[in-house]
């Protein structure tokens, strides 16, 4: 028995270990170590790598949703008109509120003191170490290059002119994961209660310190290992799937011409033969030297103007190249997991795969500049069935699953460690009060601040604070957190500000670098001065802050 049970626990971790396609390279400067990967796996989900302690690579990249954004749909910006709800609007991901150089919160003229979104929807970070374009324009050859774009792009994790000698300090200082729950047990026996500067010597060896270089390693080889190699096709491929009738189907229809269209295997090699001996490379290009990581110069197949919008809403590649020729071409997507990844295209305007069948059915929507082979097509409803029933076998299901190497801990707000909302504010003449916590309230947080936004310009303010929630009721219906406690923080009146967020106000609140706050929480309310409104006093919504 104990033979038998030796014989299958081997079978099952060889298989586990089993590659269906070759892994993706990594740079002599950047050899592949699992310290190495397992460092970037947890700076990966570091949400102190931000400015605002509340975004992560993985905030914007969630592997339940094939590693894009599944907050895109909501996620808006209004597009060159300036106006919400018109066909131009643009769907991105939440980052960072807008701040300045030393970190102080500004009122953004859409977004409030809110996040700022980006203007395209992120893309995935999956079998992206097979890839020498990346990004929509293709700017960064190596994932090691990539990987420093985000920690300092102002709407995306920093403060404008953060610098890297900034970030080096802050996780320097951090405590691993302090904001992550339910962290995988490999992560969880890497960590190991050590600090930032200890998992980076483990990783790099001894007198290795933390620096721009050392992150973007770890986060590279990290994301070398996220490689989608057990989809359906994979089997397929090598035996342990049968084809249905209708996924037959739709490999005959990817992979050949439509009324004169171009197929979709011309530009998307996800279904070839090749994948098996090269990974899922995207697109074809030529390169002016051998190697992954030699010098290139993808060719047009690598980049297309689908007809999605004007080229004048975002000029894609154009913005790199400065080409007439590149305005509104963007990147081949890989089709890896697509059916986890909606809604599609750039600015996420395709809400489902059967609405880009429609979209590329109909030879697209804009067409100056337009790829010249993008003609309608004529489809069956029979056949955009089949080439979704196609489409899928591309999903690998231990991403959604949580399964290795895409097992990760939570995080976010709904592991109750973010700042949080209690309540809804008063009306005002333009729309509630609303308070707004930017920072998570980390012990040693010298920027937490709370901000105000719906108040009269010039009205009185003031902020409570307490360390309950529950709610007693007031004189006025107003609801406040009323033990022994309750103080008030700091007074103050709310200052001028656009019309669409009227009076407002940002106040400072330094978190002492005591642990002995770690697990502690408070409660902060505004009270707003509101005779016009016919009563006295109006308070905001509540904020949840817990400690950490």
């Amino acid at each position: 028995m104990l033979r038998v049970l030796f014989v299958a626990t081997s079978f099952v971790a060889a298989a586990a270990a089993q590659t269906l396609f070759p892994l993706p390279p990594a740079p002599a400067s950047n050899p592949q170590t699992q310290d190495k990967a397992l460092l970037g796996m947890a700076l990966f989900f570091e949400e102190q790598l931000s400015s605002t302690s509340q975004v992560a690579c993985a905030t914007c990249h969630d592997f339940a949703f094939g590693g894009v954004d599944p907050r895109t749909p909501a996620a808006l910006n209004p597009g060159p008109d300036g106006v919400f709800g018109t066909a131009d609007d643009q769907r991105g991901s939440p980052g960072v509120p807008q701040m300045g150089a030393g970190g102080a919160v500004s009122l953004h003229p859409v977004h409030g003191f809110g996040s700022n979104v980006t203007r395209r929807r992120a893309m995935t970070v999956l079998n992206s170490g097979y890839h020498t374009a990346l990004g929509y324009e293709g700017g960064s050859a190596t994932l090691e290059a990539l990987a420093a774009v985000p920690i300092l792009h102002s709407t995306e994790m920093a403060h404008a002119g953060r610098t890297w000698a900034q970030v080096v300090d802050k996780l320097a200082a951090a405590r691993p994961l302090t904001l992550a729950v339910d962290l995988p047990p490999r992560l969880q026996t890497f960590l190991a209660g050590r600090t930032y500067p200890q998992l980076f010597e483990q990783a790099f060896g001894a007198g290795a310190v933390i620096s721009q270089a050392t992150i973007t390693r770890a986060l590279a080889s990290y994301l070398r290992t996220l490689n989608t190699d057990r989809s359906k096709w994979d089997l397929h491929r090598h035996g342990q799937y049968l084809l249905t009738e209708q996924e037959q189907l739709g490999i005959a229809l990817f992979n050949s011409p439509a009324n004169g269209a171009t197929s979709c295997r011309t530009c998307h090699g996800d279904f070839e033969a090749r994948v098996a001996q090269e990974g899922p490379v995207v697109g074809q290009m030529t390169m002016t030297n051998s190697g992954p990581y030699g010098s290139f110069f993808p060719t047009r197949l690598l980049f297309h103007n689908l007809g999605i919008r004007p080229i004048a809403e975002d000029r894609g590649r154009q913005n790199l190249t400065n080409l007439g020729g590149d305005g509104a071409k963007f990147r081949v997507a890989s089709l890896r997991n697509v059916e986890l990844t909606a809604p599609y295209f750039h600015n996420g305007s395709a809400a489902t795969l059967r609405d880009v069948l429609d979209f590329y059915d109909r030879g697209g929507d804009f067409h100056v500049n337009q790829a010249a082979q993008l003609t309608p097509r004529g489809y069956t409803v029979a056949e955009k069935d089949a080439l979704v029933a196609a489409l899928r076998l591309l999903t690998d299901p231990r991403v959604a699953g949580g399964q290795m190497p895409f097992d990760r801990p939570r995080i976010g707000a709904a592991t109750l460690r973010h700042a949080g909302d209690l309540g809804y504010g008063a009306p005002t003449a333009t729309g509630p009060l609303v308070a707004t916590a930017p920072f998570n309230p980390l012990v040693g947080e010298s920027l937490f601040r709370v901000t105000l936004r719906g108040a009269t310009p010039g009205a009185p303010l003031l902020l409570l604070l307490d360390t309950q929630a529950a709610a007693v009721v007031m004189p006025f219906g107003l609801g406040v957190a009323g033990s022994p406690s309750l103080v008030v923080a700091a007074a103050g009146v709310a200052q001028s500000s656009g019309t669409a967020f009227r009076g407002t106000s940002v106040l400072p609140m330094a978190i002492p670098n005591l642990p002995a706050l770690s697990g502690q929480f408070l409660v902060a309310q505004w009270l707003a001065v509101e005779p016009a409104l016919g009563e006295p006093l109006a308070t905001s919504n509540a904020l949840f802050l817990p400690i950490w």
